[in-house]
């Protein structure tokens, strides 16, 4: 199977936020817009992650610092977990993507045809 995976070295994601990590314009890191000028790293971005369930199967792999067991969440296209274990996994998380727009069938039979081009794009855009 086709897949794309991301992994952090953070600090994991605290499991009071696996519900809500797939929602449209969530982030953990923002509680007070005074908080925006304090963001000192990236992460996963919850409009994006909801993005992604939309167009494909998403699992979420992570281990909060707080924690000393990691969680393997799956969520359906809806963003809503499908299912959740626990397994072994450093602080950290670790995105996995497959069947990329697999609820879109004509828009994913155009990417597979022009699969080398996006691949170049991706490329680009990652190294610029």
């Amino acid at each position: 199977a086709e897949s794309f995976e991301v992994i952090d070295n953070g600090s994991g994601i605290e499991p009071e936020n696996y519900q809500a990590l797939t929602l449209k314009h969530f982030t953990s890191k923002i509680s007070d817009f005074c908080d925006i000028a304090t963001v000192e790293t990236f992460g996963f971005r919850g409009e994006a992650l909801s993005s992604l369930c939309a167009l494909s199967d998403l699992v979420v792999v992570t281990c909060h610092k707080s924690q000393s067991v990691g969680s393997r969440i799956e969520y359906d296209n809806d963003g809503k977990i499908r299912n959740q274990s626990k397994c072994a996994r450093d602080v950290g998380t670790t995105m996995s993507l497959s069947n990329l727009f697999h609820t879109l069938p004509v828009r994913q039979k155009e990417f597979h045809r022009n699969i080398k081009k996006e691949y170049g794009r991706m490329i680009h855009m990652l190294q610029g």
